[in-house]
């Protein structure tokens, strides 16, 4: 097995690779779904979000209310503070998640995928090595123009968004493999593609030295 971080600041055009990867034969493990599974009724997580962020950021029907959190955590004077102590709750959560659902595939020759769009903010306390990091990557303009037309944001919580993710440099800066998010997506996919048969070449080869 080998095991791949992919990572892209928001809007870049990261879920649409690891949906590639996935079609591929890649066995992609998604953050976003661990995260929201959660704070989902009756996850582990919707207790402690709920006495830390307050009963009014329930959704009624015993899970967290994901836009009022997000307006919560996003917005306001401590903002910053509140989206540190969100991520203190739910990341070990997510991790232990993730451990369970790569388990099946830690003897074989898989490219095992893990997609997490804030690794560069985690990479320090996330419990897994990546042989390889796959970043993806499109300019602000782009981005900022895909959230507020695909994802109905206003121009402000667009900015503000990408904002608090850590920026495009620190990002390269532990990437060993980039996609560039903006190019058409033929020429994306053909990229995703190359990188494939690389990755599952590095798996079978991990694979028979084991």
């Amino acid at each position: 097995m080998i095991r791949v971080g992919l990572t892209g600041g928001i809007a870049a055009g990261k879920s649409t690779v690891a949906a590639r990867l996935a079609r591929n034969g890649a066995r992609v493990i998604d953050y976003d779904r661990l995260s929201h599974e959660v704070i989902a009724p009756g996850g582990p997580g919707v207790g402690p979000v709920l006495k830390r962020f307050g009963a009014d950021c329930g959704d009624g029907h015993g899970g967290v209310d994901r836009s009022a959190l997000a307006a919560r955590v996003f917005g306001g004077a401590t903002a910053d503070r509140d989206r540190k102590d969100l991520d203190d709750l739910i990341h070990p959560l997510v991790y232990d998640l993730a451990a369970k659902a790569e388990r099946p595939w830690l003897e074989g020759s898989e490219v095992v995928v893990h997609d997490v769009p804030l690794l560069t903010e985690v990479r320090s306390a996330i419990p897994f090595h990546f042989d390889k990091v796959l970043l993806v990557e499109a300019p602000s303009q782009v981005r900022i123009a895909r959230m507020v037309n695909q994802r109905h944001m206003s121009q402000s919580q667009a900015v503000e968004r990408i904002g608090s993710q850590t920026n495009s440099s620190a990002r390269r800066a532990q990437a060993d493999l980039l996609v560039n998010g903006s190019q058409p997506i033929e020429q994306m996919f053909e990229s995703v593609d190359r990188i494939y048969e690389e990755l599952k070449s590095l798996a079978q080869g991990s694979s028979h030295s084991n």
